[in-house]
């Protein structure tokens, strides 16, 4: 097929495209190199084609299951599986192996070093590629299905929540910086080194700037099909859809230049080389040409060819006329207070200016008057912009003051109010650099007002973190000196008592604590926590200790029971003494003798409970009589 025209479906009249070849395979990631092309098949194995003929020269594989993804290095070649990432020495295409993977992987993204995966479980595993050196982090509810990375932000998507943007940093946890939309949900993400690019089920695709994280602009869909997959670089951005769509963009200027459409076939991953588009179809690997006036269309460097529709303009007077429409525009977005797209307006009337020059130099003074005049509202947009932001991030930083001072704790955990603290930090570093290069407008004074205000109460924002923070490590210090203490005492097994003792000791001292406390504060639950701790402790022993103090009931509570128990024991005491008396073993003899002593003890107590006086004084009588067989028998021991 190779050289053959496409004409299953018209182009776009700005660009040309013919269909090279198509490679007979089900591929489901595609990546490249200088040499090869490299696609990830169902079929468990990645194969590797010579660019140029076209040729197999590798299948690498076999697999475990299918692979997700497929990534091209400097020696080596990676294919990201549900439970592995396999590894394959490029030029000779030999397996080095593979390590695992502890969670279900459903997309990767590969950068410098590092390894970013997306999970099922909405968690991102970070692996460096020496040391295979894993870590993860729980960014989502859901599955994480998208993610890109530049090494300076990761962003990172799923089906049920709106894209959103990282901190990248080298073993520190990732720190949310922007959520892309609050209703959007992407089927694909993208960027560059101005943009993240969002694409939607509608099949538009979402421009983030990557200064204040705002929207910028939409690229509209003319047919409504679901973004499949995007790819860009700083000049150009190309999606494809699953009705079998590619559509070329002009990011500079926010133009399309134009779509292939072959009507049957479903698009997938897409990879554009430079004049050629690799893209996954179900037809097999489809590789594309595309051309512009004749010429082959690189898209891996601008192309003068590429012109916006007001750009170059032979008549001063058109050109006039496009920069007043983009003036009027970026002022309605200024009146709406929508400073982003105001700036966008004001900086695309100000190239048409630049880009324009010899046309406009029969009219040197408009052109002049006019570049002053939007330079000027420029100025302004770019005032009111920080302005807001700056508002923005003082709220947030009034409301951390305000729970710190109300409740003594705050709702938000420390990467958020790390991350908080660095964005107010670079607001007022830009603020401060932004009043002194627009020091003749008035806004810029009310912008250095608004951020000393700003720098004042993070500064005391800072101040109550780091009183509420000491705080809360002394009621944690107190307790676990406590509980130290308290696991000390049970090793050593000291009495019960001496436990009660330390018991209430430490509840007079946490009630001390807890009455100091501020209410609904987090050093209130932790001493609150030790204080019924160490309550029903207290409880649990005085109750045991209640039991062992109380005074023993009569064996015999029962007056008959007592007189029939005693007058059989007067009865059996003279057989009882004789058949000592006959006992060899002084020992035995002895210890028989001690048994007899306690029980007439024991109905000694008894008889005296109960007033039974004839039967008392005849058990002391028969004690005095043991007490000198007893004396008698330890004498002829020894």
């Amino acid at each position: 097929m190779s050289g053959k025209k496409d004409n299953s479906a018209p182009a776009s009249p700005s660009v040309a495209h013919e269909e090279v070849t198509t490679l007979e395979v089900d591929a489901i990631d595609i990546s490249y190199d200088d040499l090869f092309l490299y696609a990830a098949c169902k079929d468990k194995y990645v194969r590797v084609w010579s660019k140029g003929d076209w040729q197999l020269v590798a299948e690498l594989g076999e697999t475990n299951s299918e692979p997700l993804t497929v990534h091209v290095g400097k020696d080596h070649v990676y294919a990201t599986c549900e439970r592995r990432v396999y590894m394959w020495q490029k030029g000779t295409w030999g397996m080095i192996g593979w390590f695992e993977l502890s969670y279900h992987a459903l997309t990767s993204a590969l950068h410098g070093d590092y390894f970013y995966i997306g999970t099922r479980e909405g968690r991102l595993l970070s692996i460096k590629k020496v040391t295979n050196e894993t870590s993860s982090w729980q960014l989502h509810k859901s599955e994480i299905t998208m993610i890109w990375s530049d090494g300076g932000v990761i962003c990172s998507g799923t089906k049920k929540e709106s894209p959103v943007v990282w901190s990248c940093g080298i073993d520190a946890a990732p720190a949310e910086l922007a959520v892309l939309g609050k209703t959007d949900r992407g089927t694909a993400v993208m960027g560059n080194s101005k943009f993240v690019m969002v694409g939607l089920d509608s099949g538009d695709v979402n421009l983030w700037d990557r200064v204040g994280w705002n929207h910028v602009r939409t690229l509209e869909s003319e047919n409504g099909e679901p973004v499949a997959a995007l790819w860009a670089n700083d000049l150009y951005l190309v999606t494809s859809s699953a009705e079998g769509s590619l559509t070329i963009w002009d990011l500079k200027n926010s133009i399309q230049l134009g779509q292939i459409r072959k009507k049957g076939i479903k698009y997938g991953k897409v990879a554009p080389d430079h004049d050629l588009i690799y893209v996954a179809s179900s037809e097999g690997l489809s590789v594309i040409g595309i051309s512009l006036e004749g010429r082959a269309l690189d898209l891996c460097k601008a192309d003068d060819r590429i012109q916006d529709e007001h750009l170059l303009k032979t008549s001063p007077y058109d050109v006039l006329e496009s920069v007043l429409s983009r003036q009027r525009q970026g002022d309605n977005h200024l009146q709406e207070r929508h400073f982003s797209e105001a700036m966008e307006e004001y900086d695309s009337a100000l190239q048409l200016l630049i880009d324009n020059v010899h046309a406009l130099q029969a009219v040197p003074e408009e052109r002049e008057k006019l570049t002053r005049e939007i330079s000027s509202r420029r100025s302004k947009a770019s005032l009111r912009s920080k302005i807001e932001a700056i508002q923005s991030i003082n709220k947030e930083i009034e409301q951390i003051s305000d729970e710190l001072e109300l409740k003594g704790q705050t709702s938000r955990d420390e990467a958020e109010i790390d991350s908080l603290w660095s964005t107010a930090e670079s607001a007022i570093r830009e603020s401060r650099t932004l009043s002194e290069d627009n020091a003749d407008d008035m806004l810029s004074y009310q912008l250095t007002y608004i951020t000393d205000n700003l720098q004042s109460d993070l500064e005391a924002a800072k101040e109550k973190l780091t009183t509420y923070q000491r705080k809360v490590n002394q009621a944690i210090a107190l307790t676990h000196g406590m509980e130290n203490e308290w696991r000390w005492m049970e090793q050593r097994r000291t009495s019960l008592s001496e436990r009660m003792s330390f018991l209430e000791r430490t509840i007079r001292q946490l009630k001390k604590e807890l009455a100091n406390a501020e209410s609904d504060s987090e050093v209130q639950e932790i001493i609150k926590g030790a204080l019924d701790k160490h309550k029903h402790l207290h409880e649990q022993i005085g109750r045991i200790l209640s039991a062992s103090d109380d005074e023993p009931e009569p064996v015999l509570s029962s007056r008959d029971d007592a007189l029939a128990a005693i007058h059989s024991l007067l009865r059996i005491i003279p057989k009882k003494r004789n058949a000592m008396l006959a006992i060899s073993d002084h020992a035995k003899r002895l210890k028989e003798l001690e048994g007899l002593t306690t029980a007439l003890e024991e109905a000694l107590e008894s008889a005296k409970h109960h007033g039974l006086k004839e039967e008392t004084r005849s058990i002391q009588n028969e004690l005095e009589s043991v007490a000198s067989l007893n004396g008698a028998a330890r004498a002829e021991k020894t």
